[in-house]
């Protein structure tokens, strides 16, 4: 696996929205606009499943004694944390699953997970070179899925560019484990 920066793990995953932004836009968010009023739909059960895998890819990595013997205590204390406020926004949504919710709230779902996400995904990035690669994929698969979880309330807009996983591959791979 080529060694990736932060930029290229934003933009694999930027890569992946353009592919999949559409597609998942429109099956996860749907938008009415009826007597100049604009109704947004958002598909929690589709928010729930990559919220989740995004929390077990990261769980799975600090769970494993390889990972934390090369990021350090610290580090992975830092990942908990932000496994910590991922585990609060899947029990938001999963309580939530059979209401409806506003997109103000689904916003702050995504934004609070992104968050933690990206922190999480900064820390495994400074250890890539040190890392196996089945560490590494499970990073880039959890990457893949950000922008992928921001399409779905129709937070982010790209251009089309090339996909190295698709939305269900990287919960595929994540699926898999270490």
């Amino acid at each position: 696996m080529n060694t990736l920066s932060r930029r290229t793990l934003l933009r694999s995953g930027v890569s992946s929205l353009a592919a999949l932004g559409t597609v998942a836009a429109v099956s996860a968010c749907t938008t009415t606009t009826s007597g100049g009023g604009t109704t947004y739909s958002i598909n929690v059960t589709k928010l729930l499943s990559i919220i989740s895998s995004i929390e077990s890819g990261l769980t799975q990595l600090v769970n494993s004694s390889t990972v934390t013997t090369v990021i350090g205590t610290s580090n992975a204390t830092k990942i908990t944390t932000a496994i910590t406020n991922i585990s609060k926004v899947t029990a938001e949504v999963a309580a939530d699953a059979a209401s409806t919710v506003t997109l103000t709230v689904a916003e702050n779902w995504v934004a609070t997970a992104e968050s933690a996400t990206e922190a999480a995904l900064v820390i495994l990035q400074d250890f890539q070179s040190a890392l196996p690669s089945n560490v590494n994929t499970i990073v880039q698969a959890i990457a893949t899925l950000l922008p992928v979880l921001e399409s779905l309330i129709g937070a982010v807009t790209a251009p089309p560019a090339p996909v190295t996983l698709s939305a269900a591959e990287a919960q595929a791979v994540i699926a898999a484990g270490l």
